[in-house]
């Protein structure tokens, strides 16, 4: 059924029917049967030859009434804003060549005629007379209830990813099948109310109009007096609610509580839906996903998620979807690429560029097929999208998508989020304004590895929206621009000057906008890594590229003004990579380590015992929490020194391990703050004095660079060790990693260099300052221990940010293992906390130990989640299907992204246990 037969059939089929609805005024489908028919019948005797009728005007029953009547006519329907810049709408008529343009508003009539547009320009109440006046053509009370067709039945501006307007030319075939499958999907009855949102101009208004009249629903149109039309929205659907409504995510998101909790089904389009929108929206609505470019009959497909996805669900009635891989030049019915509608529904093609194979336009197997340049995976029939091709940019050797990209951040930080480029600049604009905006870089440079953190953050109470609906970026970007100039600042001069230092300086400061010190990082002055890459360049200018980025290797990414002078003289100590730095940040506290807490340590009566005490750090955590546990029921004073609350962390351990608040009565509890007022002097009197100290507090952040790691937990670490000395301790057992490796040697530069990642690194330095406590008066123990495993019921919180827990049990979930070399190194708990105690009630010498308890191997760790070779896929391969599933944290996911890129894990196999850790693990947190 062609679009003119479409409309008078379902505007008779539903005759007494509320049809549309605006303020107190409403019509029945037969009203609008006879007024449609009227002015159909006008349009013909204005346009005997056919054509196009340009329709300026929106949120209006009368714009709403024309549009159908339009459509009824058989004459092309092109809507457009009325909005629009006079220039704009001007050139979008001479685009279009209408016969006709009929203007609901006085403004945009005058605009058209003052900027002498082409054609008849009439007003809307203009019309009837116009077509009385016209000498041939029957009058309107012998029309006909249907108008023969032509071969475009309406035309939509896009503006495409070239951001220049065109003109899609739609036609009949995939009209029906869209207000067929709609009025399924979404469960429509006839005498439903549906919100009639969208811009005339937005081919959503299409869909809103056709279904409601296909379906024999009432189109409700809100009162609306010129101002802010999602204000007149918002008002109405407080006071009257609505039973379907479509909006962007970027609008449902800038909707109060009030009005969203009256919607009985939000239908999202227009843009990639965040978990942000869905969890509001699932709160009070059905909540579907709908996805189509205006060049596929406005939709392609639809989803329901019971959960948040990237699904958009699977093709409507009469579509099929391919995916096209461009490397070879194939289509294909599942995997990844380019998103191609295939079917009737797919568009003619552009006004002036008709679908001839040439453009985004194609046949597959035959029938009209269309590139939508969306990335998406296609599995088992379903679609998930992976955000615009040309919204993936490239930084620092890395490929961003900027949909996916911002659809994390919008649900880490709960509310709205659009990333977007600006030449070299990643922008972010957010509606977070209660958060200080360094707080917000900060934690978004803990959070994102240099190449995915935005350099330059807008935030706005509500982001601005075109008129479709969607996040207006031409808006943002200059909204941003200040902010932008701000980060960039100027350059140095051409030339050379002679003093490198001041050079340097000068076009760091340029860049910055901000002074900073010769020995600071540009980092921990608040730059980004882009602000880097500008640096490099503005150098490379002076210096010559080879020579800048044979400096830049030695600083690995990292830059301070001295450390890139120093390495271009080529003089000592060039080489300041974070190692280095590291070493020079420590080293003087290191060498002068051993006198600072002789001079610390009490005097002491050599026959004097030593109290039966024990001190324990990280009792709030797995390891800590179970010595803590294990010490309770034995006779030695407890000390707990923590960052908890103690009422707080007495609680969850009573909760955890089935004990009563009076079993840890006794518990002294110390903040690091009363650690550091302990390690000023030595103890007044030896009531006070520690025996032994168990250290397995320590934070595991495998994303925080190392200069952040030693101004955390090593630099805890060191008071720890000074308190100790203080309170005369006569032992220090240290939980260190595996991951340092299995060889203990002094601390420099290469072996420090030889550890995989930061957190590693820290534990290695962390090492050295307890290692400054040996001697007579205090053994040291040192104890580097695998992955350790052997959660209770209650314990799986303690492994939501444990990396290899979260891999397998991704694993699982989807059914596929990332490949690996080497060997993964377990302990089990119980096993750790036995060497730990007796490490601590040991009156020998001070131990070195490595604790693996066992490893497994690819093949081990299968067999383990029942897993088969088959189900092996490459690193990359497993990290973008659980990215785009969206089901892991995205901080474990940085962390997966690194720990799957390093090296091999333990070199040889240990079999000290016949414990099935991993075993245990999948079951008892896995839940398999």
């Amino acid at each position: 059924m062609d679009l003119p037969a479409l409309v008078a059939h379902h505007l008779q089929r539903h005759d007494v029917l509320v049809a549309l609805e605006s303020g107190a005024r409403t019509w029945s489908y037969a009203d609008l049967d006879e007024v449609t028919r009227d002015r159909a019948a006008q349009l013909r005797r204005l346009c005997p030859d056919g054509g196009r009728v340009v329709l300026v005007g929106e949120h209006t029953a009368d714009a709403l009434i024309w549009a159908l009547s339009v459509m009824r006519s058989g004459l092309v329907y092109t809507p457009l804003n009325p909005g629009l810049p006079a220039e704009r709408l001007r050139e979008a008529v001479r685009v279009a060549a209408p016969a006709l343009v009929v203007c609901c508003t006085p403004p945009s009539l005058a605009a058209l005629r003052k900027a002498g547009a082409a054609g008849r320009v009439l007003a809307a109440a203009d019309v009837a007379q116009a077509a009385a006046a016209e000498p041939a053509g029957q009058p309107s009370r012998e029309a006909p209830a249907v108008w023969p067709a032509q071969e475009v039945a309406y035309s939509i501006f896009t503006s495409g990813s070239t951001g220049q307007p065109k003109l899609v030319n739609v036609g009949h075939a995939g009209i029906e099948n869209l207000c067929r499958a709609q009025t399924r999907l979404f469960g429509m009855k006839p005498g439903q109310r549906m919100l009639q949102f969208s811009s005339l101009s937005f081919d959503a208004s299409v869909a809103e109009i056709l279904v409601a009249v296909y379906a024999g629903a009432r189109l409700v149109v809100p009162d609306w007096g010129g101002g802010s039309w999602l204000s007149a929205v918002g008002r109405h659907l407080r006071t009257y609610g609505c039973d379907i409504v479509t909006v962007p995510p970027s609008v449902y998101g800038r909707l109060d509580d009030e009005a969203r909790r009256t919607i009985g089904a939000v239908v999202f389009a227009g843009e990639a839906l965040t978990e942000v929108e869905f969890r509001a929206a699932a709160r009070y609505s059905r909540v579907l996903n709908a996805y189509g470019p205006t060049e596929g009959t406005v939709c392609f497909s639809v989803a329901e998620p019971s959960r948040f996805t990237a699904s958009i669900g699977h093709p409507i009635d009469g579509y099929t979807a391919r995916v096209y891989d461009a490397e070879r030049g194939i289509y294909a019915d599942a995997g990844r690429g380019e998103l191609v509608l295939v079917g009737a529904g797919v568009a003619l093609g552009y006004e002036g560029r008709p679908a001839d194979g040439t453009g985004p336009f194609t046949t597959v197997d035959g029938s009209p097929a269309y590139h939508t340049g969306d990335g998406v995976e296609l599995r088992d029939g379903e679609l998930f999208y992976l955000g615009r091709l040309d919204e993936q940019i490239k930084r620092l050797g890395h490929r961003i998508g900027l949909t996916e990209l911002g659809g994390w951040l919008a649900q880490l930080m709960a509310t709205s989020v659009v990333l977007l480029a600006d030449g070299t600049s990643l922008i972010m604009a957010h509606t977070a304004v209660d958060r200080p905006a360094d707080e917000l870089k900060s934690w978004l440079r803990e959070l994102l590895p240099p190449w995915e953190t935005p350099d330059v953050l807008l935030a706005l109470p509500e982001l601005p929206v075109t008129d479709s609906g969607k996040a207006d970026k031409a808006a943002l970007r200059e909204l941003a621009r200040p902010a932008q100039q701000d980060a960039t600042g100027g350059t140095a001069a051409a030339g050379r000057p002679g003093d490198d230092q001041e050079v340097v300086r000068t076009i760091v400061t340029g860049v910055l906008g901000t002074e900073v010190a010769p020995d600071v990082s540009i980092f921990d002055a608040g730059a980004d890594s882009l602000a880097l890459v500008r640096i490099q360049v503005e150098l490379s200018e002076i210096y010559g590229e080879e020579s800048v980025q044979s400096v830049f290797d030695l600083l690995n990414y990292d830059f301070t003004i001295d450390g890139f002078v120093t390495g271009l003289r080529g003089l000592p100590g060039a080489e300041t990579s974070p190692e280095q730095q590291a070493l020079d940040t420590v080293s003087a506290e290191l060498a002068e380590l051993p006198a600072s807490l002789a001079a610390l340590r009490p005097a002491r009566d050599g026959g004097a015992e030593r109290p039966a005490a024990v001190t324990v750090t990280g009792a709030g955590g797995f390891i800590g929490g179970h010595v803590l546990d294990r010490l309770l029921d034995g006779d030695a004073r407890i000390t707990v020194v923590t960052t908890s609350d103690p009422g707080r962390l007495v609680a969850r351990h009573c909760e955890r391990f089935g004990r009563s608040p009076a079993d840890l009565a006794d518990v002294e509890f110390l903040g690091y703050d009363d650690v550091e007022a302990l390690a000023k002097g030595p103890a007044a009197d030896g009531t006070a004095r520690w025996g032994a100290v168990v250290h397995c507090g320590y934070e595991v952040n495998h994303l925080l660079p190392l200069e952040r790691q030693l101004s955390g937990s090593v630099a805890t670490t060191a008071a720890l060790v000074r308190a100790a000395a203080a309170l005369d301790a006569a032992r220090f057992v240290f939980l260190s990693a595996a991951s340092v490796g299995p060889r203990f040697v002094p601390l420099d530069r290469q072996e420090l260099a030889a550890v995989d990642d930061p957190y590693s690194q820290s534990k290695f330095v962390a090492e050295t300052y307890v290692q400054a406590l040996e001697g007579e008066r205090c053994r040291v123990d040192l104890l580097r221990a695998g992955l350790v495993y052997g959660h209770g019921a209650r314990e799986g919180g303690f492994l939501e940010r444990d990396v290899f827990a979260q891999q397998l049990r991704l694993s699982l979930r989807h059914g596929m293992a990332p490949r690996f070399d080497g060997l993964v190194p377990v302990c089990h708990v119980s096993d750790v906390v036995d060497e730990l105690l007796a490490a601590a009630g040991s009156d020998g010498a001070g131990a070195r130990s490595v604790l693996v308890h066992r490893t497994y191997d690819q093949t081990e760790l299968l067999d383990e989640l029942g897993l088969g070779a088959a189900h092996v896929v490459s690193p990359q391969e497993w990290l973008s299907t659980v990215t785009e599933a969206d089901t892991a944290d995205v901080r474990v996911l940085a962390a997966l992204r690194q720990s799957l890129g390093a090296a091999a894990g333990w070199a040889e196999p240990v079999r000290g246990t016949d414990r099935p850790i991993i075993r245990e693990l999948r079951q008892t947190y896995l839940g398999a």
